[in-house]
């Protein structure tokens, strides 16, 4: 008997579909290796037309899936390729485990074997987890991403089907709706829009929020015409293209769909990984590239491994330690053999309890054991401690109020752990200005026409809104029919990429669909929602209609027949007789997104009946779509009052094109309607005009310029638009003498000097011949597929662009952040040298560098465009330096002058720089001027530049956080910065120096005291303390009392550092960790270790007190001297910082008190019971420490009173 299948079930799970099978879901397939070395072009054929099962395809076999990972450990390799990490670039850790490795060697053990795996197990694991911290969050981001959904063309069910991103493969076919990202590098093959057009946002790609276009491949454009019944299963095109590559602006491949039927792909057919569809309510696509094959992956590269300059040179000073080491156990085993040789019986020599060795094999036993006594010279708990250090520095950064902007709600965020101390070192700074240094908000302030400047400024009470010009506008309502002005304001709105927004994007088929006879929300399967595709749906399932199935009309409220939205996408429905019921407010669980709504609505019921499914359609469609357009006021008043509108209805690929035409529109100059072919606008005198597009000729880096012809009466006619240099040398002859347009150019170079972007106007008539000749070949160019078609398009539109006449010009404003003056004024007071690295002209650059005070007033500006100039200025010292393109070219090539010219400036703009070249640039600062380099931008096309630095800042702007996402830290505005690196930076790097001198001249002291006990004992390599404590002193009663100092000393308080920020000289000069600090350390703790041992030796010379005695002695005054050296550093006491030494010291006493009623002795014969107790009670004990403590400590005491007489509020250096 068997069960019938339950009609009405539903899961919430039942929402997304996991492909049987997929990698994830089969434990077998995770072991199963896939290569994918490819050697030629990809050939793709979409996965629809195989039956073969999904994660058997050749697309799946011969190409990466989608799933990305950026963790540098898997759950498999984590523990051994992390402590393999640990010692490969830390070779200390490798020093360590042979130390533990040969304290199990019978002859060489000087401690417990398993006393010995302590310090290195423990740095270790405490590495292994922070790493492990680390990559877990890593994983969590790209868990994120991959759990992204996205609808997938399902052959078995002929429905499109929701899944995740990591579902998906090469060669599926994908539906992606409005305001949502890309999930792979996908050809788009249909549109809602019937044009063939979409619109994508690619901040995340190149850092750019403006929107661009992309459109179908031409012989396909009929999928998106309204009345199409393409399917994904129609699609049989067999795709060719290239193998993976970095480039995000070039792409060759061909659809081939039928012999003789190819379209060439081109990038604006390709929508990319990372970008995000706008103002259109759906496109499709087959996917090419997935996973890590996608260029922004590809771009995208892990972020470098960076190291701090304190640890590099740290480096240095261990290895010289080791050096010390080596003589110090090669001096100790020869004195071993030479004292075995000298006594060769045992009775001479004290605890022996076997044969005596030969003196060959005891100095090669000794080699073992010193190593073993000495191994705290290499200091072992340095780096445990540094790196708790560090993440308590991080902490109270990031819990820094005064790095929190309330304006975005964003804090600083601390992405690094390793290198705070690298913001007390920078000694040069690299910015992008856009969105860095400027609010990256265009803000339409002057235009020059006819021979008149029109100009106004921002209201002080909202600066970031135009202002009309009553001039302009007296001008304009006064002469309406000028046909200078007709033309130059024509210009302005039909040469531009601004798309007209005025009615939400909803794509139906994210609200629901039927499954197993259940409507489900959020997971559609087909395009209309109508009764006999429900009949089909039932008839699928096995149950046939019945009464509860009734498909009569129900009651729908007065909802017509056909809802239509973005003529694209249907709902049919039942009409009925009108209702005077209001149409209920939505839910917010619904208002917000239907996904999002729990299982115990009503609409995720089980829909028993048309009728129940109708009404819960009906009740979707009429609050996610009936309302938005009833909300919708006729499209010319909302464009014209749009700034009374809470949503601007402009959206547009340039922020600059987005200024004008919000700018002019306050002169009754709207843009109506952009279509595929026409634009439709209106003039004051309210008329509406609508021009025929012939062609575009879109802007390209090269040209520097966009252009558009439009239909007229006297025949084609050309707008163009580009900056002055691209613009005015292709203006008639004429005009190079007419007055006019000598008026307009000085009017551009005052708009120049005010730091405003211009932007030039022009036009022509064309001769329909020569226009109807060049569009012919411009066409054929277009279907071109080699690599030079770009430039060729370029070259061909050049012979159209000129012979121009000139329009008019105009001045568009990017305002300062607040603060930003005074940040780049501390920062040049700091002796930071800051370079600004931007694309604009040179008058706009050089206006932004003054008005933001980069350049120092009372030096002297220099122009570098030559090797000459540079040969010039390399003789000068202190120059405000700005970079021409070609010598930008000259400093990446290394030009001798150049440098040297650059290594004396005091600060440097370089002008029409591409994203390329600011990498370059950080690279050649690095290298060729040996700087410690700070790179702070906001952009995606910015993470190159921040990577490759030192020290990469990110600011979380309006373009995207793919800077943030990859920076070491995230902030909000540049002025943060400030703070940052005078306060935070150079605390940091105070507290570091002094921690990492304290631990290598600790770790000498404890080792030069058991050298000097050699002396004593016959070279035995015999440790004078407990062997216990000798392990635990470094890590545990030594540890705390750095942390904290490094953590709180403060050598200045914050507002001493930001009023003063000449103090941020000693790390930018890195006053205090040299070499010459390193040897007085050393030698300090030589001296020390010898005042400890011998006044010990002095004190119970010819006495009875034992071995354990004189170590308690000497274990006593150690860590009383220790403390007493780290006393003197300490320069901001707190009683908490005193409790804490005083504890420690108590804890000492306790330890032993602990030690020696529990543990016996070894090889000793004395046991140490009540040791402690003996030795406090006798006098010697405490004078021999006073003396101990008075007379290690009194030159240090001496020099640092000596040096604050001299140098008042000075730190050694």
């Amino acid at each position: 008997m068997t069960t019938p299948r339950p009609t009405h079930l539903h899961r919430r799970s039942s929402s997304k579909w996991v492909p049987p099978s997929a990698p994830l879901h089969n434990p077998i397939s995770i072991f199963k290796g896939r290569s994918n070395r490819e050697t030629g072009s990809r050939v793709i054929r979409p996965n629809h037309l195989f039956e073969s099962p999904r994660y058997e395809l050749t697309n799946y076999r011969d190409f990466t899936d989608n799933q990305i990972s950026t963790t540098k450990y898997s759950i498999w390799n984590f523990i051994p390729l992390n402590i393999w990490h640990q010692i490969s670039t830390k070779y200390a850790n490798l020093y360590f485990i042979f130390i533990a490795v040969l304290n199990w060697v019978p002859f060489f053990d000087a401690y417990t074997r398993y006393v010995g795996l302590i310090p290195i197990c423990f740095v270790l694991g405490t590495t292994l987890i922070k790493d492990g911290i680390e990559d877990y969050r890593r994983w969590k981001f790209d868990n994120q991403i991959n759990k992204k959904t996205c609808h997938v063309w399902d052959r078995e069910r002929c429905a499109f089907r929701k899944t995740e991103w990591r579902y998906i493969l090469v060669g599926d076919f994908v539906h992606i709706s409005n305001d949502q990202d890309v999930p792979a590098d996908i050809i788009l093959l249909r549109s809602s829009n019937e044009s063939g057009t979409c619109y994508i946002e690619t901040c995340n790609l190149d850092g750019e929020t403006s929107l661009k276009q992309r459109m179908v491949p031409a012989k396909v454009v009929g999928y998106s015409k309204k009345d199409s019944t393409f399917k994904p299963s129609d699609f049989t095109g067999v795709v060719t293209c290239e193998k993976p590559d970095k480039s995000i602006y070039t792409i060759r491949a061909k659809v081939e769909y039928e012999p003789g039927q190819t379209d060439v792909i081109i990038k604006d057919n390709m929508l990319l990984r990372g970008s995000r569809i706008k103002n259109t309510t759906f496109v499709e696509g087959i996917v090419v590239y997935a996973g890590h094959d996608t260029k922004v992956m590809l771009n995208n590269g892990r972020a470098p491994h960076k190291t701090s300059g304190i640890e590099k040179l740290t480096n240095k000073f261990i290895i010289a330690c080791f050096v010390m080491l080596l003589i110090m156990v090669i001096y100790g085993a020869s004195a071993s053999a030479v004292w075995v040789g000298d006594h060769p019986t045992n009775e001479q020599i004290p605890f022996i309890l076997s044969n005596t060795p030969t003196p060959f094999i005891e100095g090669f036993i000794g080699i073992g054991a010193f190593f073993i006594n000495y191994q705290l010279l290499v200091p072992i708990s340095l780096y445990i401690t540094v790196e708790i250090i560090k993440a308590l520095q991080i902490y109270f950064i990031s819990n820094d109020i005064q790095l929190y902007d309330s304006k975005s709600d964003r804090a600083i965020d601390c992405r690094s752990l390793s290198i705070p101390e690298e913001l007390g070192t920078v000694t040069h700074v690299l910015s992008d200005k856009t969105g860095t240094l400027t609010e990256n908000m265009m803000i339409f302030r002057n235009c020059a026409f006819d021979e008149t400047d029109y100009g106004t400024q921002g209201s002080k009470s909202n600066p970031d809104q135009p202002v009309k010009c009553e001039e302009l506008y007296q001008r304009i309502n006064n002469s309406m029919h000028n046909p200078v002005q007709k033309h130059f304001f024509a210009n302005i709105l039909l040469n531009n990429s601004v798309v007209v927004n005025t009615i939400p994007h909803t794509d139906l088929l994210e609200l629901g669909n039927f499954e197993g006879g259940v409507y489900n929300i959020g997971n559609s399967c087909f395009y209309d929602v109508t009764e006999e595709k429900y009949k089909a749906m039932l008839a699928a399932v096995g149950k046939e209609p019945t009464e509860s199935d009734d498909v009569s009309r129900p009651d729908m409220l007065g909802l017509p027949t056909t809802i239509t939205f973005d003529d694209r996408l249907t709902v049919i429905v039942e009409e009925d007789t009108p209702s005077e019921s209001p149409i209920p407010e939505a839910s917010p669980s619904l208002r917000d997104s239907p996904e999002t709504a729990t299982p115990t609505s009503p609409i995720y019921r089980p829909l028993s009946s048309l009728s129940s499914f109708s009404r819960k359609l009906s009740t979707v469609v009429r609050r996610s779509i009936l309302r938005p357009i009833s909300n919708i006021i006729p499209v010319r008043k909302q464009l014209i009052s749009f700034k009374q509108q809470a949503l601007n209805p402009y959206e547009a690929e340039s922020p600059d094109e987005l200024a004008l035409i919000e700018g002019i529109a306050l002169y009754n100059y709207v843009l109506l309607e952009r279509a595929a072919t026409s634009v439709t606008i209106s003039t004051p005198e309210k008329a509406e005009k609508r021009y025929e597009l012939l062609l575009t000729l879109p802007f390209d880096a090269t040209r520097k310029r966009m252009s558009v012809i439009v239909t007229s009466p006297k025949g084609p006619l050309l707008y163009c638009k580009g900056a002055d240099s691209a613009v005015m040398s292709r203006l008639t002859s004429e005009s190079l003498t007419d007055p006019k347009i000598q008026t307009i150019k000085s009017h551009l170079d005052d708009y120049a000097k005010k730091g405003l972007r211009t932007l030039c106007f022009a036009m022509k008539y064309i001769p329909q011949e020569e226009f109807d000749d060049f569009l012919h070949s411009y066409k054929f160019l277009m279907e071109d597929s080699s690599t030079e078609r770009e430039k060729m398009l370029s070259e061909k539109a050049d012979e159209l662009e000129k012979n121009l006449k000139l329009s008019g010009v105009t001045g568009i404003e990017d305002r300062l952040q607040d603060g930003v003056p005074d940040t780049l004024c501390a920062l040049r007071e700091a002796g930071i040298q800051v370079w600004v690295l931007t694309g604009d002209k040179l008058e706009t650059a050089q206006n932004i560098a003054t008005s933001s005070g980069l350049f120092h007033p009372q030096r002297p500006l220099k122009v570098i465009e030559n090797e000459a100039d540079a040969e010039e200025a390399s003789e000068s010292a202190g120059l405000n330096i700005i970079m021409s393109p070609a010598a930008i070219r000259l400093a990446q090539e290394g030009n001798s002058h150049l440098i040297e010219a650059l290594r004396k400036a005091k600060t440097v703009l370089c002008y029409r720089m591409t994203p390329s070249e600011k990498a370059t640039m950080v690279n050649t600062v690095k290298k060729k001027i040996k700087g410690n380099v700070l790179a702070i931008g906001d952009g995606a096309n910015d993470v190159p530049m921040i990577q490759a630095a030192h020290v990469g800042i990110g600011i979380a702007g309006k373009e995207g956080l793919q800077a943030a996402m990859a920076c070491d830290f995230a902030i909000a505005r540049f002025k943060f910065l400030s703070r940052l690196l005078l306060v935070h930076g150079h605390w940091s790097y105070y507290r570091l120096a002094n921690t990492f001198l304290y631990f290598l001249y600790k770790n000498a002291n404890a080792v030069f005291i058991i050298f000097y006990y050699q002396f004593f004992c016959g070279a035995s390599g015999t440790n004078i303390v407990d062997p216990i404590w000798g392990v635990i002193y470094p890590i545990i009663f030594t540890s705390a009392q750095p942390v904290v100092v490094g953590v709180l000393d403060q050598d200045f308080d914050d507002k001493t550092l930001m009023s003063k920020p000449e103090k941020y000289v000693i790390g930018r000069e890195n006053q205090l960790y040299r070499w010459k600090h390193f040897f007085i350390d050393v030698v300090d703790g030589i001296y020390q270790a010898a005042v400890i041992y011998y006044v010990t030796h002095l004190t119970l010379f010819a006495s009875d007190a034992s071995l354990w005695e004189m170590g308690f002695y000497i274990a006593t005054s150690s860590i009383l001297v220790n403390s007493g050296h780290l006393a003197l550093q300490v320069r901001y006491w707190h009683w908490r910082l005193v409790a804490l030494f005083c504890f420690f010291i108590f804890f000492q006493f306790g330890y032993f008190f602990t030690e020696c009623l529990t543990v016996g002795a070894n090889m000793i014969p004395d046991p140490p019971v009540w040791m402690p107790i003996h030795a406090m009670k006798d006098s010697r004990f405490w004078y021999s420490q006073v003396i101990t403590v008075i007379v290690a400590l009194c030159p240090r005491f001496t020099s640092m009173c000596l040096l604050n007489s001299l140098k008042p509020g000075q730190k050694k250096n």
